[in-house]
């Protein structure tokens, strides 16, 4: 009884000893381990700054399994321009932490770079679903997918990324114009603006690199999803080049009852934006020394007519309210208007003049406004449209002498007409 009872504690005593043994070699392990992996670690970065192969290749060594590791010596035979090497590197990279998207990107680039755009675009296309909302992943795929020759998917991962990040969409527009040579409708299909901004934005990026003609097509081709900023700023353009038939056009789109060739609102009888580029009447952007408003009080016809109260300086070159107006060239034209002025004292009075849109120069005029003209006037004057198809017909002041110019008292303008003789 006595002995089993030894054999019992010695056999105990035997199991705490092995398994006391097991984890002291397995604690030994872990720190070994831990060592490795440590030492592995610092190796790893110190081959990232430095591109030092012999520690890149410790690390390895030290950690075979370790993606930190065969992340960084791809880095430095990338850096060593061996992107096949980097690529196996990478790849083994990717294998150990499969959900890392800088990896697959990574791997993506130097697949390209060795030649290997099926594998590119293969490593890019595991990168895009672990950050489908970053647009990094959608940018280098759909770059890889261009220079593949996969236009439209490439563009389609292109516009992702400008939908992920807005300041990318230049970019994508500028690749679309360089691809297309500047075809509009390439450029419109590839972007496939969505929005009103996305149309503000691709408008306004045609028209700063001079393309005109694709940012007025862009417009017309958006069925009414572009914003009226869109048609204001392209109908300014196309004044600004003098290709004002076009200009007129895009003016006029859904408006009712203007009609080329005539006076808009001849008589002052409606409300208007008169800083609107275009066709209608305006105005200076920087309004002094002058008010205008709509006066119903004693119009020559219809509702109102348009009331100028002149208190201060202001300049006599600037048109206080201006239209162009579309004519034939080489043309005889007739400008008619009725006129009363009060109390105006001024060393340049006011009048009324054709300019040639095209040159600038002037066309006829009227004679000078009186100071009081003791009720409604009738004024008219002839001119020749020259070569030009616009003319601008303007309010103004005669030049004055000195260095200000000042005007004060009031004046009326109504019933505008301009006829072909």
């Amino acid at each position: 009884m006595a002995r089993n009872e030894n054999d019992n504690s010695a056999s105990r005593r035997i199991v705490r000893i092995a398994a006391a043994l097991v984890l002291l070699v397995s604690f030994l392990l872990l720190i070994l381990n831990t060592g490795r992996a440590g030492f592995s670690s610092l190796l790893s970065a110190y081959a990232a700054k430095s591109y030092e192969i012999d520690s890149a290749n410790a690390a390895v060594n030290l950690t075979a399994n370790s993606p930190d590791a065969h992340f960084a010596r791809g880095g430095v035979l990338e850096a060593r321009n061996d992107p096949a090497g980097a690529a196996a590197e990478y790849y083994a990279a990717a294998l150990g932490r499969p959900d890392d998207c800088v990896l697959w990107l990574s791997l993506a680039r130097v697949r390209e770079l060795s030649g290997d755009t099926a594998g590119a675009v293969a490593a890019a296309r595991q990168a895009v679903p672990l950050a489908p909302y970053y647009a990094q992943p959608h940018w280098q795929l759909g770059n890889i997918l261009l220079r593949a020759g996969e236009t439209e998917e490439g563009f389609k991962e292109l516009r992702l990324a400008a939908i992920s990040n807005p300041t990318m969409m230049p970019s994508v527009i500028d690749l679309a114009m360089h691809f297309s040579g500047g075809n509009a409708q390439f450029i419109a299909q590839a972007i496939q603006p969505d929005s009103p901004e996305a149309y503000e934005t691709l408008g306004r990026y045609l028209r700063h690199f001079g393309d005109l003609n694709a940012a007025v097509y862009v417009y017309n081709a958006s069925g009414g999803r572009a914003p009226d900023s869109e048609r204001r700023a392209n109908t300014a353009a196309l004044i600004a080049h003098k290709r004002f038939k076009e200009a007129y056009s895009l003016w006029a789109s859904g408006r009712t009852g203007d009609t080329a060739g005539v006076m808009n609102d001849s008589g002052f009888e409606a409300e208007g934006d008169l800083q609107e580029p275009g066709f209608g009447w305006r105005t200076v952007d920087k309004v002094q020394g002058f008010h205008l408003s709509l006066d119903t009080t004693n119009p020559k016809q219809g509702r109102s007519s348009l009331k100028v109260d002149f208190d201060g300086n202001s300049d006599p070159a600037s048109p206080v309210i201006s239209q162009l107006v579309l004519v034939e060239p080489h043309a005889h034209y007739q400008l008619r208007f009725v006129a009363r002025t009060e109390s105006i004292v001024t060393g340049g009075l006011p009048r009324i003049v054709a300019i040639d849109g095209k040159s600038n120069t002037m066309l006829g005029q009227s004679p000078d406004l009186p100071q009081a003209s003791n009720g409604w006037r009738d004024y008219s004057f002839d001119f020749d449209s020259g070569e030009s198809s616009a003319v601008q017909i303007s309010l103004q002041r005669q030049s004055c002498s000195g260095p200000a110019c000042p005007i004060f008292g009031r004046l009326w303008l109504d019933d505008v007409w301009l006829q072909k003789l």
